[in-house]
């Protein structure tokens, strides 16, 4: 028995003692009487247990049930967190003009509709690729070469900080669109003939639509 009953049911015995307590004293009230005021006491206590217990059962049912549905929140991003597409970019040595860039998907599902842009360090535009859809393949990256020496050149470019960046999104449905950050700084070689790319640290962003640089 629960604790608020057994306070119930000390209650109710302690309600029909005062009863026959006072019909004892007062000599007035019959014995109908009396057993009518002691079913209304139990009747009483009855429904004060079952009102507690049915409050009871419907607040752990509710817990229950938002237990259930965060749970099952928690299932669907695990899904999409396993399943999600993750592009990740690296500078790659060439032996001319410039290094260029390998693009691999490392994630367990395919990046859709992949968008690389090359941005200068006002973030402008300078390169743009499309790849409609791209596999876990890290045997097979995507090459995206790098502006040539003269462009670096004529931009401008050569020792300040510039962007690759990879945008793009996963096979659910929903609306959230991926981009990865690949901050480089494009600097001579010591034979002043090509660039070769100092790659920073890569940063990953999520984005609620389609970002147009």
């Amino acid at each position: 028995m629960a604790k608020k009953e057994i306070i119930v049911f000390y209650i109710v015995l302690v309600l029909m003692l005062v009863v026959l307590i006072v019909a004892n004293i007062l000599q007035k009230i019959d014995a109908g009487q009396v057993i009518n005021a002691a079913i209304t006491i139990i009747l009483v206590a009855v429904t004060t247990v079952y009102v507690i217990r049915t409050a009871e059962i419907a607040k752990a049912t509710e817990k229950q049930a938002e237990a259930s549905m965060k749970m099952a929140e928690e299932m669907r991003e695990q899904r999409i967190l396993t399943s999600r597409p993750t592009i990740v970019q690296k500078a790659n040595e060439r032996s001319y003009d410039s290094d260029d860039f390998l693009v691999f998907n490392i994630g367990n599902g395919p990046a859709i509709e992949l968008e690389i842009f090359l941005l200068d360090n006002k973030k402008n535009q300078k390169k743009f690729e499309r790849h409609t859809f791209v596999i876990k393949d890290t045997e097979n990256p995507i090459h995206f070469y790098n502006l040539s020496y003269e462009a670096y050149n004529n931009f401008k470019l050569i020792g300040k900080t510039c962007y690759l960046v990879s945008q793009y999104r996963g096979f659910d449905k929903t609306q959230i669109w991926y981009q990865t950050w690949l901050p480089f700084i494009p600097k001579k070689s010591q034979d002043e003939e090509r660039i070769i790319v100092i790659a920073q640290e890569l940063e990953f962003r999520e984005v609620n639509k389609k970002e147009s640089f």
